[in-house]
């Protein structure tokens, strides 16, 4: 899934961490492709992890800072899509690497990113348009 200009936020730090999440995806789902290692698949997974968890704290900030009516239900599937990250993480700790998993987890990601951004992430364009007015 690539980048556009549709998901722009109007905040250009969370474009900017989004596109990063973009491109990650990417890379992995080439990696995935290729001749990808359970070496590189935790890297992935360990990625998301830590992506999740300072990103999805830093929108919430900006969410509520500029009293966004997306802001609760962004935070509830920011939860659940962690949670979704972590239990992705402990079945590969468990089971190993499963090349259809990781491309069901990619399919996934993609998937809930063009709704989630789509959805409830461009709502900031408003806030962020309202506030410049």
């Amino acid at each position: 899934m690539k980048w556009s200009e549709k998901y722009a936020t109007g905040n250009a730090e969370i474009d900017a961490q989004h596109k990063t999440l973009f491109e990650s995806t990417e890379e992995f789902r080439e990696a995935l492709e290729g001749n990808c290692s359970s070496e590189t698949f935790r890297g992935f997974l360990e990625f998301l992890r830590l992506y999740t968890e300072i990103h999805f704290c830093f929108e919430g900030e900006c969410m509520l800072a500029s009293h966004c009516p997306a802001a609760k239900q962004n935070q509830t599937e920011h939860e659940a899509f962690t949670e979704f990250v972590e239990t992705e993480y402990a079945e590969f700790r468990k089971n190993g690497f499963d090349r259809a998993r990781a491309a069901t987890l990619l399919d996934t990601i993609d998937a809930w990113l063009d709704s989630h951004i789509l959805r409830i992430d461009t709502q900031l364009r408003e806030t962020n348009d309202n506030s410049a007015a």
